[in-house]
């Protein structure tokens, strides 16, 4: 029980921060980017066993080049722009294109992990560039004479919570087939589908009363965070399945580690960007 009311506590404050971070202003978003992409560096390379600090500082040095340009960019586009979408360039397609990258490394050259070089550009394309790029992904619009952030990035949370919820409870009740049985036990297909039709029911929610200040179609969204984001799970279990690591840390007490958290987030926020920017520049 006290183990339970521990996690609650801990949970409520995570997402307290989360809405806080993503609603208020744009550089609270940056703020909260950036503290949520150092953790889970730090705990990736805790997980990969990056020792050598001249590798650490490189890619902390890296990690901060990124977020001050995309926080510059960011900040510039909310305080200049009459109307302002959200900040889309053919460019930053290479971002997700590495992303990807990194994601293959994981499954299929994990042993490219052994060496420090490999573990200290990972650290940046699968961790840093996910959080960076969700910079680009809120709208902004005038209300009542001032300028306003709108809530893209919270309402991922929100459907990503909403399939991690439901896919639990969908395969805790009929649960029968397991979706990566080599990678984690827990998860099935029967709760991999029941996630997927319950966040779009909520992309529907978050579309009828919220869809006139956001971007892009929710129920599509919903779609993609819910069929991307257990493969973000499985990602982060391959890695600390190889690494013979259970937690990446326990700096969320009862949760486990940031990255445990935010391993989904991390997966659907390239797709979503590439969501946007096939919709909005072809």
């Amino acid at each position: 029980m006290k183990n339970l009311a521990i996690r609650a506590f801990s949970g409520l404050i995570y997402a307290i921060i989360i809405f806080l971070g993503t609603t208020i202003h744009p550089k609270g978003l940056i703020t909260l980017m950036i503290v949520f992409g150092l953790f889970c560096l730090y705990e990736f390379f805790k997980i990969t066993k990056l020792t050598s600090k001249i590798y650490q500082l490189g890619a902390l040095l890296a990690a901060l080049i990124v977020y001050g340009y995309y926080g510059k960019e960011f900040l510039e586009a909310f305080e200049t722009s009459n109307h302002y979408y959200f900040y889309l360039k053919s460019l930053y397609f290479i971002i997700p294109v590495l992303f990807v990258f990194s994601i293959y490394i994981i499954f299929k050259s994990t042993n490219e992990l052994l060496n420090d070089f490999g573990k200290a550009t990972l650290g940046l394309t699968y961790i840093i560039a996910p959080f960076a790029l969700a910079l680009t992904l809120p709208s902004f619009d005038y209300n009542l004479g001032e300028k306003v952030m709108h809530y893209e990035v919270f309402f991922i949370f929100v459907l990503l919570w909403t399939s991690d919820s439901f896919a639990y409870i969908t395969g805790n009740l009929i649960g029968k087939h397991k979706l990566a049985p080599k990678i984690s036990g827990a998860k099935t297909w029967e709760g991999f589908f029941g996630g997927i039709v319950f966040t779009i029911l909520t992309g529907f929610l978050i579309q009828k009363y919220f869809g006139e200040n956001l971007h892009g179609n929710w129920m599509i969204i919903g779609l993609i965070v819910a069929a991307l984001g257990p493969i973000g799970d499985l990602t982060e279990s391959k890695l600390k399945r190889f690494f013979n690591v259970k937690d990446s840390s326990n700096l969320i007490p009862g949760h486990g580690g940031f990255l445990d958290r935010l391993d989904s987030f991390i997966f659907v926020v390239p797709f979503v960007y590439l969501y946007y920017l096939l919709v909005y520049t072809l």
